[in-house]
């Protein structure tokens, strides 16, 4: 039972650690020359999101991006994507978070209730089994 709440006070431990950088990580300067100075023509509409790459987007604004950036650029593309495919779906939902903690607290009797409770919700049904998979390599790791 010991190593049962080690690992999950492990896990909830990483789960606050990551969520908590955001507090502490480097925001934009609001007085930044880059930032404040945007030409017209620097500016983007979602057609140049969609049309462009990375390097003329660059190319555009008039410097370089970060590899944040440049991965959000694509994360960003990928999600317009998906969801000009299937406008029916919604982008993201609340309801994976929920089935990823009911899986990764409660493992199987949270897929369960994640069965029971989002019948029909393929995606909040899969965030659990991953949530589930998740805690039990924690378990796993805690035990070796």
């Amino acid at each position: 039972m010991k190593k049962f709440f080690t690992s999950l006070f492990l896990g909830l431990g990483l789960l606050l650690a990551t969520s908590s950088y955001a507090g502490v990580s480097n925001l934009p300067v609001a007085n930044d020359a880059v930032a404040t100075n945007v030409s017209a023509e620097a500016k983007l509409g979602i057609d140049d999101l969609r049309n462009l790459s990375v390097k003329e987007i660059e190319a555009k604004i008039g410097h370089d991006l970060t590899w944040k950036q440049k991965l959000a650029i694509k994360v960003l593309k990928s999600k317009a994507t998906k969801a000009e495919k299937h406008p029916e779906k919604p982008a993201t939902s609340t309801n994976n978070i929920i089935g990823f903690l009911l899986g990764l607290l409660l493992s199987l009797i949270g897929v369960l209730i994640t069965y029971v409770a989002f019948q029909g919700e393929r995606s909040t049904i899969k965030s659990a089994w991953i949530g589930f998979a998740v805690g039990l390599l924690l378990y796993i790791l805690v035990l070796v």
